[in-house]
């Protein structure tokens, strides 16, 4: 008999989602969490986690999960990173195929496990963040690349003995960050030493003398071979003078939820935009050059022309006229 993994929320704001399984086992999860973070919608959202470091994101551990839901995250400053595991709420496939278009491969297909395509049997998703810091039964975050509003399933501490042994390393190093690369390679590359990945805990015993220098983890060929195209990101005069009005925890609608200045919210706009996150078809297919994304309480308007992204509005989401309902419809895929 089939069995079904039943992926219920804590709260009522998650579509319930069933899905058959091949194993025979009732697999039962809610949600420890909702992820809220700058990115409001999947247009624009990146499709890796350090593509875009000045991203911002706060998970507050429910009530619902532990009477005292702060002492779960006790102990948990002592890493610098953690790993997300997540549902891809937004799914709207009603059947996942055993071969998809990753969108660096601009319309060549793979096997679905070669790929992480969001479009999954069991649509979980997994994400390293950066810890900024805990308050309470809250654990503010950078480096995400998860749409608010997602449901979280689990926290684990990232530990660099396990997760990306530094003799593992060595043939990683230089790997480019993409679409489906490994997140070893991502770890790699955005880190000089694994020093700044290391806990202060002393608890964990060190396995790093066990594995060969000379061993290397292998990647896709194609991964090396590709890139987004994007080489410069330009703000326009008018764009800029509508960036400089936003304000960080203003009450009105150029308030901040998460950046707290200009370029940290400039440098959050320009790394979405160097990682090129239009779909392979609207790249090589739409005549129309022009795309919307949000970011924390901004909606921003661009041109792509040729290897160029010019940002040329940065409104309020509450004033923005292209924010439909199908902004979610477009998948930034992963």
């Amino acid at each position: 008999m089939a069995a079904s993994v039943d992926c219920t929320p804590v709260s009522n704001n998650f579509v319930h989602r069933k899905i058959d399984a091949t194993q025979n086992a009732n697999c039962n999860f809610a949600p420890i969490g909702t992820l809220k973070t700058v990115f409001l919608h999947k247009n624009g959202t990146p499709r890796q986690p350090a593509v875009c470091q000045s991203s911002r994101a706060s998970l507050t551990v429910s009530k619902a999960v532990f009477n005292n839901p702060a002492h779960s995250l006790q102990g948990l400053h002592e890493y610098s990173h953690v790993w997300l595991i997540f549902v891809f709420h937004l799914n709207n496939n009603t059947c996942s195929k055993a071969k998809v278009k990753p969108p660096r491969l601009n319309g060549k297909k793979l096997g679905l496990y070669a790929t992480r395509s969001p479009y999954r049997p069991v649509p979980v998703g997994l994400t390293l963040a950066k810890v900024e810091s805990i308050e309470d039964a809250t654990l503010h975050l950078s480096g995400v690349d998860i749409v608010d509003g997602t449901p979280v399933l689990d926290i684990k501490p990232y530990i660099p003995e396990y997760d990306a042994p530094i003799g593992l390393r060595t043939g990683i190093t230089d790997s480019p960050l993409g679409d489906e690369s490994s997140d070893h390679a991502l770890v790699s590359a955005e880190l000089d030493s694994r020093d700044q990945f290391t806990s202060s805990s002393a608890e964990e015993p060190a396995v790093a003398s066990i594995i060969k220098t000379t061993d290397e983890i292998q990647t896709a060929s194609w991964l090396n071979e590709t890139d987004s195209g994007i080489t410069e990101v330009v703000f326009g005069s008018r764009a800029t003078e509508q960036l400089n009005e936003f304000r960080p925890r203003d009450s009105s609608i150029y308030g901040w939820s998460f950046f707290h200045t200009v370029e940290e919210a400039k440098n959050a706009i320009r790394d979405v935009l160097l990682a090129d996150p239009r779909s392979a078809y609207r790249r090589k297919s739409c005549s129309d050059r022009l795309y919307y994304f949000t970011i924390d309480t901004m909606h921003i308007t661009c041109w792509f022309d040729g290897p160029i992204a010019e940002i040329l509005k940065v409104q309020p989401v509450a004033c923005a006229q292209h924010l439909t309902a199908n902004d979610n419809k477009h998948v930034a895929g992963r």
